[in-house]
């Protein structure tokens, strides 16, 4: 356990922090039983910083255990070598794909952009079991169309043209 990860662990803990303040100004309720446009990023955000601070004690932990033992490793080993270029190669590839996603979705609308996202996120995993390529990206993408535009009310990007058509035959 390395001190920038420490300090990533409080870096992410202040952005969700000031994300749960800004989102407070959205939480205003209409009538009896709608909980408000803010309830859903209050709720996933509290998530996320109670989550964050379980790991950053985690982490502390990890740290302080370490600290304690004498510090031997100088090298590395050539397995733990490939494993970070593999965990590297995999992060770049998943930034890209949340880059693409996000440029192509006012394009071709959420449905389709998040089927193409999530089956080249699988892939940059590298998960390679056949049923797990062809499911989860209907599955998942039917899931979100279900609870957010559905249930929640919430609109999602449904592209130009073509794109915009095929969307609004969905949902």
């Amino acid at each position: 356990m390395k001190k920038d990860e420490i300090v990533a662990n409080f870096v992410i803990i202040a952005f969700f922090v000031f994300m749960l303040y800004d989102s407070f100004k959205l939480h205003k309720i209409q009538r009896f039983g709608d909980v408000g446009s803010g309830f859903w990023p209050i709720l996933a955000l509290s998530a996320a910083i109670i989550l964050s601070i379980a790991l950053l004690i985690s982490n502390l932990k990890k740290y302080q255990g370490r600290k304690k033992q004498p510090s031997g490793e100088a090298s590395t080993s050539p397995a733990a070598e490939i494993d970070l270029k593999n965990r590297r190669k995999k992060f770049v590839l998943s930034a890209i794909c949340l880059l693409g996603y996000i440029l192509i979705m006012p394009y071709i609308g959420f449905i389709l952009a998040t089927i193409v996202y999530v089956f080249a996120f699988i892939l940059a995993l590298e998960e390679r079991r056949n049923l797990v390529l062809a499911l989860s990206p209907f599955l998942l993408t039917a899931l979100i169309v279900i609870v957010f535009a559905k249930f929640i009310g919430m609109p999602l990007p449904r592209g130009v043209d073509f794109f915009a058509a095929f969307s609004r035959f969905i949902y």
